[in-house]
């Protein structure tokens, strides 16, 4: 049996697979909500790139306070 190597993988766990996420409608019937849930972790995405692309990296700003305003506190 041949395996194969996806980048398509869950950026929280690294599971290959998703479901859609169906809700039940006024009437009774299912429908797709448009959203994703992996089927490792069991978390819900918005799309589908949401699943397999990484977060980006965090934007971390160091706090720029003044000698006077240090002072003051």
């Amino acid at each position: 049996m041949k395996t194969y190597n996806t980048v398509y993988r869950c950026r929280e766990c690294g599971a290959t697979s998703y479901q859609r996420v169906l809700e039940r409608s006024a009437n009774g019937s299912l429908q797709a909500t448009g959203e994703y849930k992996c089927t490792g972790c069991r978390n819900v995405f918005a799309s589908l790139r949401d699943w397999w692309q990484p977060r980006p990296p965090m934007d971390f700003q160091s706090s720029k306070i003044s000698a006077l305003e240090a002072g003051m506190r």
